[in-house]
């Protein structure tokens, strides 16, 4: 903050994402552990050209990560629920904190509309996941309410961000 009494915002700017940085987006969502030169070809770019990309795109957060993506089934994890949760609402920041640190919790969102929360839970088995919902996050003070929908099958991961998904202007 400088001190002429105005807030001034410390990340930089973002540039516009082109074409190029798009199919390098694309690229990496696909197989992140891609070599440079690899990725270099695949988008038709220099080496050197891709390295700068990537690394910008790095450095203004628009790339935050590098994950694996592990089936659940193979971890034996073949059980998942969306589970939809109404919270009091002065507990939100805490109750955010705890309910994404409970093991079967893989993904929470913070919502608007009927429900404050919404989050997957996977478990071995319907017993384990009858006690992450009943024993974990029904029993966290200023949680009010929750509503369970099984998941019968899953395409693509509430993780990834499809960079086919051009953002409005």
């Amino acid at each position: 903050m400088q001190n002429d009494g105005v807030l001034h915002d410390p990340k930089p700017a973002i540039r516009q994402i082109d074409s190029v940085d798009r199919a390098l987006i694309d690229a990496l969502s696909d197989d992140a552990r891609m070599s440079l030169t690899d990725l270099a070809e695949r988008i038709n770019v220099s080496r050197s050209t891709a390295y700068t990309r990537l690394q910008r795109l790095r450095d203004e957060h628009v790339i935050t990560g590098f994950t694996a993506s592990i089936d659940p089934q193979a971890l034996g994890l073949g059980v998942a629920a969306l589970v939809f949760i109404d919270i009091e609402q002065h507990d939100w920041r805490s109750l955010r904190t705890e309910l994404a640190a409970i093991p079967g919790v893989e993904y929470l969102a913070m919502c608007a509309g009927r429900f404050d929360l919404m989050l997957i839970a996977r478990a071995e088995s319907i017993p384990a996941l009858r006690d992450v919902l009943l024993e974990k996050i029904q029993r966290i003070p200023g949680v009010r309410s929750t509503e369970s929908v099984f998941i019968l099958d899953e395409v693509g991961s509430p993780k990834r961000v499809s960079p086919g998904i051009v953002p409005s202007q």
